[in-house]
Order: C-alpha cells, then sequence, then structure tokens
C-alpha cells in the first residue's frame, strides 16, 4: 500500500480483467508498478490510459495533480511541471494531425521546404538556450548539450533539399511495351517517442523529415525532460509551420502504448 492508497496487485489484476489478451506481465505493467509503490501515478493519469477500462480505485490527490515535477539533476529543484496528456487529449491531437493532413500533402515541397530552411536558422540562433534547457532538465554539460543540438541540426539541413530527395523514377520502355516509374507519396499521420539521453536529437531525426514529406506527425518527448521538444515546437511554429502538422502529447509509458 503506497500514501496514495493504491496497493499494485490490485491495480494489475484488475489490468489484467479488463484486458484478457493479457495473458502475463509483460514490462511496461512492471514500470506501472514500479511507479505506483513509488506514489508518482495519481488516480487521473491512470485512467487516461484508455478509454472504457479504467479501473475505480480509492485514492487520495496526488501532489501531481495530473502534472509530473521536473527537476535539475545538480540541485534536485523543481524545474518545471508537465502535464500529463489525457486520453480526450491525445485523441483531440490525433485529429488534428489528420485534417491538417491532406492540405499540408498537397502544401508543394518547395514551400515546406523553405519553411525547415528557416527552422533551421532559428534552431542555430537559439542554440544556446536548447543547450541551456538540455542541461537543467537532462544534467548534461553545455559543451554536450550543444553537440545533441548540432547534430540533430545536421537532419534539418538535409531535410532542406527534400524537393530533390523526393524525386520519383521513370524507366520507359523497362521491357516490350511496358514502362517503369516510382512515386514517393506522403504516409499520412506518423508518430515518435522519444528516449531520455538525447532530448534534441532524437525529435530531430523524427519530425523534420516526415513534415517535410508531406506528413503530419504527433510526437511524444520523455516525461523527464521535454523542454527541448517544446523548444523546438515554437520554432517550427515560428518557422511558419502550419496548426495540426505537428502535435506534442505528454506522458508516461501507458501513453506509449496509443501511439
Amino acid at each position: 500500500m503506497t500514501e496514495a492508497g493504491i496497493k499494485p496487485r490490485q491495480v494489475l489484476k484488475a489490468l489484467k480483467q479488463c484486458n484478457p489478451e493479457l495473458q502475463s506481465t509483460p514490462r511496461h505493467l512492471y514500470n506501472l508498478k514500479a511507479k505506483i509503490r513509488q506514489g508518482n501515478l495519481s488516480e487521473k493519469t491512470f485512467k487516461s490510459w484508455r478509454p472504457n477500462r479504467s479501473i475505480p480505485i480509492e485514492t487520495n490527490n496526488s501532489s501531481s495533480d495530473g502534472s509530473l515535477n521536473d527537476y535539475q539533476l545538480a540541485t534536485q529543484e523543481v524545474v518545471s511541471q508537465v502535464p500529463l496528456t489525457t486520453y480526450e487529449e491525445f485523441k483531440a491531437a490525433v485529429s488534428a494531425a489528420k485534417q491538417a493532413f491532406p492540405s499540408w500533402k498537397n502544401t508543394p515541397v518547395t514551400t515546406r521546404q523553405r519553411i525547415m530552411f528557416k527552422f533551421q536558422e532559428l534552431i542555430r540562433r537559439d542554440i544556446d538556450k536548447l543547450a541551456m534547457n538540455i542541461t537543467i532538465e537532462q544534467g548534461k554539460t553545455l559543451k554536450d548539450a550543444q553537440g545533441d543540438v548540432l547534430h540533430g541540426l545536421e537532419v534539418v539541413e538535409h531535410a532542406c533539399g527534400m524537393a530533390n530527395l523526393q524525386m520519383g523514377e521513370f524507366v520507359p520502355n523497362a521491357c516490350n511495351g511496358v514502362d517503369t516509374y516510382r512515386i514517393r507519396e506522403p504516409l499520412g499521420v506518423c508518430a515518435g517517442i522519444c528516449p531520455f539521453n538525447f532530448p534534441a536529437i532524437v525529435p530531430l531525426w523524427m519530425f523534420p523529415v516526415a513534415i517535410t514529406c508531406g506528413n503530419t506527425f504527433i510526437l511524444k518527448p520523455c516525461e523527464k525532460n521535454p523542454g527541448a521538444s517544446m523548444i523546438l515546437a515554437t520554432l517550427a511554429k515560428e518557422a511558419g509551420l502550419p496548426d495540426g502538422v505537428l502535435n506534442i502529447v505528454h506522458g508516461f509509458c501507458l501513453l506509449s502504448l496509443l501511439l
């Protein structure tokens, strides 16, 4: 029994009852059990993971109240609070990405490319701000944090050449009376889940190429250091990225299952 009044075994048993397909206890449930024992999971957070599958467990109000404190590793001071995305908010993010996809897909690749040119310019402008945020939230030295951003910036620069990279191929008369061709088309709504160790590199590995190709994107940064992803999303918006093309959600491993 934790201070929040939650019995881990009760939660795991209830999860299996609501999810008959869970024949054994997978790793994400062990992670859930650990978070419950530490008192880091509130009933509100737990209920948001699946529709109509929440487990009615009596709990006291958690200190987080639907949010997670992020600490500076050097001083253990709270530097930010991360709101935990509910299932309704998650559905709204997916809906926004779906609605934005048709118009974004039909946006000329040169227009999307120009946004990436502006985006990389803004990243260079705010590289010190990004590095400082990574140092505070993740614990890297400033020099290492700047390298984190610069390596991700290389991918943005690569995306700036998407007009050439998206060109298809055509082979006339590949055999008697047959021509062959290949067309590169956007897939639709894409998603990415980021780990703790590289707060800037991993997001920049994912969404710049995806959105420049004409896809929309849902990004879930690590809940322990989401600041870099939020700054990058702000810069992408400043660069001219339309609403709904890039969406960010926050949460634990249970939210990752939805993605």
